[in-house]
């Protein structure tokens, strides 16, 4: 999102996206969308494990695979055009046990590829190859400031690399800071930011760092302060940027970017009290579409939603043939695979 100015979204604006219940096609051109049942399956031995997910996706833009941690079942594999999904041979039981928050893809200097899977519940975060064999756990970083150094919480909710270094959001903490590591040597720098605040009118700090992606043009950290329903843009250092404003209530899990355009994946609707939609904004923070599965799909597990992705289809040049968002369900879990008809 790059613009100077705070926005707030209107809830007429949001009406006009809205389709009617159980239509083919939800939300607006070019981002409309439609549900793709065939699409919309696991492998049948995590099938048991979905009702518990909070996980997200890491998509591969350079392959077009996609991973997708799930606490019980291990690390999942989609091919690029999602037809084919298996579960890698995790035998590491930490690795089987950890509620994976969310997943992202690291690649190091000699061209391998890993994982970043944060576990808020265990308070650590995993570094494992993409064969799902562990490489390092960041622990709390306790030499951090005076939170850490106290005893305070670490409950990582999602990470993000840029520049050899990962940024880890420690949105379920009383915290609620952005740390810094070198994945690699599985160790914290002195670099931190961010911090708590229950204030909306606060820039910088967070009600909740749930969710934390770079925007690839921008070089931005676009950062879900969930509790305060809006998104912060800050640059590698924590300095405030700007903000967007969501819907009061609508607390967004999670951002993703696609050639500018914004995919914003929410735990609730406007004010907190209709089912869950995904928003599309284009690069200047305007809501331009809104899919609503629950409501459009009929998809009844997708009260909230805990993660949406852009999922583009690459062809052997690696130019973009087919576009869908992946989406995660919450309370209970769900997974759905949603094309974007143009």
């Amino acid at each position: 999102m790059n613009k100077a100015a705070i926005i707030t979204f209107s809830l007429a604006v949001l009406c006009h996206t809205n389709p009617v219940q159980g239509a083919e096609l939800a939300g607006n051109a070019p981002f409309q969308f439609k549900y793709d049942a065939s699409l919309s399956s696991l492998p049948q031995e995590v099938a048991e494990k979905v009702p518990g997910a909070h996980g997200g996706f890491a998509v591969d833009n350079k392959t077009g695979e996609v991973f997708f941690g799930l606490k019980g079942a291990g690390i999942i594999w989609m091919s690029n055009d999602l037809k084919e999904k298996r579960v890698l041979p995790v035998t590491e039981p930490m690795i089987l046990e950890g509620n994976f928050h969310n997943t992202t893809i690291l690649y190091r200097g000699d061209g391998q590829r890993f994982l970043a899977l944060p576990d808020n519940e265990k308070h650590r975060v995993y570094i494992v190859s993409d064969e799902g064999k562990l490489s390092s756990i960041l622990h709390s970083p306790m030499d951090l400031n005076d939170y850490y150094g106290g005893g305070g919480a670490f409950n990582p909710t999602d990470t993000e690399y840029a520049d050899g270094r990962l940024y880890v959001a420690d949105g379920y903490s009383a915290g609620n800071y952005i740390s810094i590591a070198d994945p690699w040597s599985g160790s914290w720098t002195d670099d931190y930011f961010g911090g708590k605040t229950s204030k909306a009118l606060e820039y910088g700090l967070f009600g909740t760092a749930h969710g934390i992606t770079l925007e690839p043009h921008t070089r931005r950290l676009a950062i879900a302060d969930r509790a305060n329903s809006r998104i912060q843009d800050v640059d590698f250092h924590g300095t405030f940027l700007e903000n967007v404003n969501l819907p009061a209530g609508s607390l967004p899990c999670d951002v993703d970017f696609h050639q500018g355009f914004v995919l914003v994946g929410c735990l609730r609707g406007p004010q907190g009290y209709t089912s869950a939609p995904c928003y599309v904004l284009d690069k200047d923070g305007n809501l331009i579409s809104e899919v609503n599965p629950k409501k459009d799909f009929e998809l009844e597990l997708f009260t909230h939603i805990h993660n949406a992705a852009w999922k583009p289809v690459l062809d052997d040049k690696g130019r973009v043939e087919k576009l869908y968002a992946l989406a995660t369900a919450w309370n209970p879990g769900g997974f759905a695979v949603m094309e974007v008809v143009r």
